[in-house]
């Protein structure tokens, strides 16, 4: 292992660790822990809702879809633009606000209380979807992380998966929410500062933007989103895109972030904040790293298109440097494992144990259930990573799709629909949403979008069954 890569590789992880230290202590009680008593400022709040978003897809898989496709691949990042955009305007004032009036420290206890469970249906239900796909997402991000530390920094894939996922897990379960949300602060913003300057300098390092353009035009590269308007192109590139876009209204790690914001009256200026991040980084440079790598390695070609990124850096900077920025794909990868650790630590912790085996128990043991919970659901995150066989673009849609299909519709019916809703109808949404969604990819449709037919599916299983037992709702 090249010195230079493992001492740039070994001071971000300690630096994470030493938040997460400086954070424990005040870590009083389980809403510390979970979302760190609503304490945070706009600005926090905004760049880490974002930096929570985006993972090891912002570097690898995004860029490379670009790197194979073309400007068509950029669909995606428009569509997840907007998707958080109407996240921000429709979602995040309603849920501040709501999961403080109910006292409602996950998404899933929300609903529970908003939906009269006290039975606990919706929140066991809620809770088995939540860790199922939970458990594919950090898998997603530990193999992301692992191939780009193999790569990057030379270091053996088990070993490298190993050691991040160990760094990742201690300072998330010692410093909990408010460590999370400022170390996501400052990665993202470490992150925004890379993305902007690796295609800007890669742009210089091939001979500007015109001589760029000129040789993807020779390669017959499509430079706008739309090559033709025909309805396969619509089918392939369109209709994924949206289905991307809908995930937003149902993640769990990225709606938190709205639950902890300090003032709902900030949550504009958060949004524009946000908005302005997720443009910078996705639609203009990791659109561009994808486009100026199919010139770069022209002549040589990429085995792994999700390298991309890696191997421009690696080709255009010297050691100290390319493991400096190198250290970005880190940052991107950390800042969305923590928080969906977090999240499945709540959901053990508060939704599974306090529910359903220990009504009484006190703050503090919660917190080190939640701490248990996280370090247990990811060490199985970490035995799927371990084969190292998965495509990291499929495995983050796939639960994207499971998370967005069993969550979103019901939080947006939660909030916009007038007619009742009953708990049975609640507990069916879920259900739907979250079979279909899961179980589409072995259907073989043909149709590679199982957000839309899952989103639509669990609003009509919600809007039916709540129709069908509304009198018996009403009577008891």
């Amino acid at each position: 292992m090249n010195l230079a890569y493992f001492i740039s590789f070994f001071l971000y992880f300690a630096i994470l660790l030493v938040v997460g230290i400086l954070f424990y202590n005040k870590q009083k009680d389980a809403g510390d822990f979970m979302v760190g008593s609503r304490s945070l400022n706009y600005w926090v709040t905004a760049i880490a809702t974002h930096a929570t978003d985006m993972s090891t897809w912002l570097f690898m898989a995004y860029p490379g879809l670009v790197y194979r496709e073309g400007m068509p691949g950029c669909l995606i990042a428009i569509a997840l633009t907007l998707g958080m955009h109407f996240t921000w305007k429709y979602i995040a004032p309603q849920l501040r606000v709501a999961t403080e009036k109910t006292n409602s420290p996950t998404l899933i206890s929300y609903f529970e209380k908003r939906f009269n469970d006290p039975a606990g249906h919706i929140r066991l239900l809620g809770a088995v979807i939540s860790l199922v796909f939970f458990t594919l997402y950090i898998s997603a991000g530990i193999v992301g992380l692992g191939r780009a530390v193999e790569a990057a920094f030379a270091v053996n894939y088990h070993v490298a998966i190993s050691i991040g996922t160990l760094g990742i897990v201690a300072y998330t379960l010692l410093g909990g929410f408010i460590a999370i949300a400022w170390n996501d602060f400052i990665q993202g913003m470490f992150v925004l500062f890379i993305l902007l300057f690796v295609p800007i300098y890669a742009c210089w390092f091939l001979g500007g933007p015109s001589a760029i353009i000129n040789a993807l035009v020779s390669k017959n590269i499509a430079l706008t989103p739309f090559p033709d308007f025909s309805w396969h192109s619509f089918l392939k590139n369109v209709v994924p895109a949206v289905g991307w876009g809908l995930g937003y209204f149902g993640m769990p790690h990225i709606l938190v972030n709205f639950m902890g914001i300090d003032n709902v009256k900030n949550i504009k200026k958060a949004h524009t904040l946000g908005i302005m991040w997720q443009v910078l980084t996705t639609i203009f440079s990791a659109t561009l790293i994808g486009l100026i790598g199919i010139v770069f390695f022209a002549q040589t070609g990429l085995a792994d298109s999700e390298l991309v990124f890696v191997g421009m850096a690696q080709q255009m900077f010297p050691p100290y440097l390319a493991g400096f920025i190198l250290c970005g794909i880190l940052a991107a990868a950390i800042t969305t494992m923590d928080s969906q650790i977090l999240v499945a630590a709540s959901t053990i912790a508060q939704d599974v144990y306090r529910k359903f085996f220990n009504q009484k128990v006190s703050a503090h043991n919660l917190m080190q259930i939640s701490r248990l919970g996280g370090l247990g659901i990811t060490a199985i995150a970490f035995l799927f990573a371990f084969n190292n066989d998965n495509s990291i673009l499929d495995l983050v849609y796939h639960a994207w799709s499971g998370l967005g299909g069993s969550f979103g519709p019901l939080l947006l019916a939660s909030f916009y629909w007038k007619s009742t809703i009953t708990k049975q109808g609640a507990f069916t949404g879920i259900l739907v949403g979250g079979l279909v969604a899961g179980s589409w990819r072995y259907l073989e449709t043909g149709f590679n979008a199982p957000l839309i037919p899952a989103f639509l599916l669990s609003f009509l299983s919600i809007y039916i069954v709540s129709r069908m037992t509304e009198k018996v709702s009403n009577n008891t």
